[in-house]
């Protein structure tokens, strides 16, 4: 997957040369010649990649969302939803910017690209292409060569994940990204998808939607085995948010971290807590009044 970016890494080493380089949707995206692209990130996943990748100090700014590593915070913000603040990009005077595919309108896309802005759309096709979409984005970094290296050892540590869990019983789970309303995720996003490699599966996988809206009957239909909660913890009481969905001791509650949302360079990390917490639940547990096994908030 990576050896059709290695070309382009090449040539985008030279920043004395004219650089075009091909987003997530296969978009021809150029980039100036003799100076470091100035890069708006209003994608969080996207920012967590060019950090890791080498790229933060081409960072000037970023969405309000984007929040690792902490050296993120200090950037200025632009707000992405429910569309790109073009007054405020203008103003920066970015080379790119990189924005979320899956929440990018059509025509926000050309409202952008009015401005004279170039739009780097990043949106993984799944987890096989999450590596390949990271070598793309390492085009953005001052050393390709490094983006590449980090992308082929991401690809690796998820490798092992799936093969350390290969064969596992399948435990059911209901991976909750929302409370008001109550949203799941379908195996079209990643962090779903990632789930298969613990051996679990997430109760609304085929779900048409991304990000389908449930009901908690709905919910309790499909018999998930556990909760996943991907979600700040501010509520003391998560059986309240969820709506009372489980009742003491029938299933167990599973804080995730945010990282597993986001198809960038700490979900491995993330998913390899949660699977080890899904694992669990495949031995017998003793008798409990609440909720069982839980990762830290």
């Amino acid at each position: 997957m990576l050896a059709c970016a290695a070309p382009h890494a090449r040539a985008a080493a030279d920043v004395t040369a004219p650089r075009v380089i091909v987003d997530d949707w296969g978009r021809s995206v150029r980039l100036p010649a003799a100076r470091a692209p100035r890069i708006v990130s209003l994608a969080p996943h996207a920012t967590e990649w060019l950090a890791a990748l080498g790229g933060l100090p081409r960072v000037v700014a970023v969405d309000p969302n984007s929040d690792e590593p902490a050296a993120v915070r200090m950037l200025p913000r632009v707000s992405a939803w429910p569309s790109p603040d073009r007054e405020a990009l203008a103003a920066l005077r970015p080379d790119v910017v990189i924005v979320w595919g899956a929440g990018l309108r059509p025509e926000g896309l050309a409202r952008l690209e009015a401005l004279g802005l170039a739009v780097y759309v990043s949106q993984p096709r799944g987890l096989a292409d999450l590596p390949q979409a990271a070598a793309r984005l390492a085009l953005l970094a001052p050393d390709p060569a490094q983006g590449l290296a980090v992308a082929r050892a991401w690809g690796e540590a998820m490798a092992a994940l799936a093969e350390r869990y290969r064969g596992a019983a399948n435990v059911p789970v209901f991976l909750q990204v929302s409370s008001r309303p109550l949203i799941t995720l379908s195996d079209r996003d990643p962090a779903a998808e990632a789930l298969r490699l613990c051996g679990a599966q997430s109760v609304f996988a085929q779900a048409a939607a991304v990000a389908p809206v449930v009901g908690v009957e709905a919910v309790l239909a499909r018999s998930p085995a556990a909760v996943v909660l991907v979600e700040p913890a501010t509520d003391p009481h998560p059986w309240r948010t969820l709506g009372l969905l489980a009742p003491a001791g029938r299933l167990a509650l599973l804080r995730a971290e945010a990282a597993l949302v986001r198809p960038g360079p700490r979900l491995p990390e993330a998913l390899g807590r949660l699977c080890e917490a899904i694992d669990a639940l495949r031995r017998p547990q003793p008798a409990q009044a609440g909720p069982g096994a839980k990762l830290p908030p």
